[in-house]
């Protein structure tokens, strides 16, 4: 018995000294991204198209929607798909309308087939939009002053296709503020291995890249349709940024700790395509390095004991180092093995919940797990 506990505690501190080599040296380039403004020397910014699908926003979409459009950015439009909304986004839209006549408001009252809300919202947006570059964001991102100058420059000077970035998170609560520190350092890991990244708070295309990926038609049953409008971006081989945000933009993801837990349901079985085996397989992963190396350290002989410390040193020193970019606090280092247990509930129960309905419900709809599983990539 002391055997296996030394050889799984020699194979998990392997993977941990693999996972910390990849996020100390590929983030250190990261760029970061704050709200100060930059220099404009001999910058002639293109035009602009600010993309934003809204469902029941009433809560946050006021205060966005104000925000963007008093941005300083010499040539740009917002664009609001009001995608059949019960609440009140679309009468607070119409009075926005007042004090900006250069906000484009479309309103959707129907779905078509083969196309989920979200995604089929953009796609309706993007024909309503006449710039030269697009960004896609959602109704509750709130964007700093300066932030679309900042980021198109940035675009430009390193002649990017498409630049996404992960926005600061608000929260409440210790343990909810676990569970995003670990979700981001998941998120990041997932950049960090495909080498392809897009985060729905902020993906910044140009309109001719969009175009020749195939735009939203080609992602119109995707729900994590940011990761995958980014993975078509590499791999038709155009040139992609990831960046982070430190006082740029902002966005709180969910009221709580459970409504998260609710919230991300739609995405983890979909980023397996929707197969059993590799879904099972990531479960089980998962309790394996984040869970084991702190079960490991009251199991075993000394050794496999001394390497289970050893492993989480390392995720330490990634939490430490991911400060520099995210909201991730060390101190949540201590319910690591907690957040990691919420997680692996969270990815059985998506798989569960989808096979069991026969599809996937989100905002009021059902959508055939058949025909999500024709549109996968």
């Amino acid at each position: 018995m002391n055997t296996l506990f030394i050889v799984l505690a020699f194979i998990n501190l392997a993977t941990w000294i693999l996972m910390g080599s990849m996020f100390f040296s590929y983030l250190n380039p990261k760029p970061i991204f704050s709200g100060n403004s930059c220099s404009e020397k001999g910058i002639i910014y293109p035009s602009l198209s600010v993309v934003i699908p809204a469902c029941n926003e009433e809560e946050s979409i006021g205060k966005a929607i104000s925000q963007l459009l008093n941005q300083d950015y010499p040539s740009f439009e917002v664009i609001v798909v009001n995608d059949r909304s019960t609440d009140r986004t679309r009468v607070i839209l119409d009075e926005l309308k007042i004090i900006y006549p250069q906000l484009k408001v479309v309103n959707i009252s129907d779905l078509p087939p083969n196309w989920l809300g979200k995604n089929h919202a953009v796609y309706q947006g993007v024909k309503e939009a006449t710039g030269e570059w697009l960004l896609f964001t959602d109704a509750d991102v709130m964007f700093s002053p300066g932030s679309l100058k900042k980021t198109v420059k940035y675009s430009m000077e390193n002649k990017l296709d498409h630049l996404t970035i992960t926005p600061d998170i608000t929260y409440k609560g210790f343990f909810y503020g676990g569970f995003i520190s670990f979700f981001v350092m998941v998120v990041t890991g997932f950049y960090l291995i495909s080498k392809s990244a897009g985060i729905g708070a902020f993906n910044l295309i140009k309109r001719s890249t969009y175009q020749e990926i195939g735009g939203y038609e080609r992602i119109a049953m995707q729900p994590v349709d940011d990761v995958s409008l980014g993975k078509l971006v590499v791999m038709k081989g155009y040139k992609q940024g990831f960046g982070f945000s430190k006082g740029l933009i902002s966005v709180k993801l969910f009221d709580n700790l459970g409504a998260m837990l609710k919230g991300i349901e739609k995405n983890q079985f979909a980023s397996t395509n929707y197969k059993v085996l590799p879904t099972l397989a990531y479960c089980w992963f998962i309790l394996f390095l984040h869970v084991y190396p702190y079960a490991g350290m009251f199991l075993g002989s000394e050794w496999a004991r001394a390497m289970c410390g050893f492993s989480i040193i390392i995720l330490a020193a990634i939490y430490y180092h991911l400060k520099k970019y995210t909201v991730v606090s060390l101190r949540y280092v201590l319910i690591h093995p907690l957040s990691a247990i919420l997680y692996f509930w969270a990815v059985l129960n998506s798989m569960v919940k989808i096979l069991s309905r026969g599809g996937l419900k989100w905002r009021g709809t059902v959508y055939s797990l058949e025909e999500l599983k024709k549109h996968t990539i």
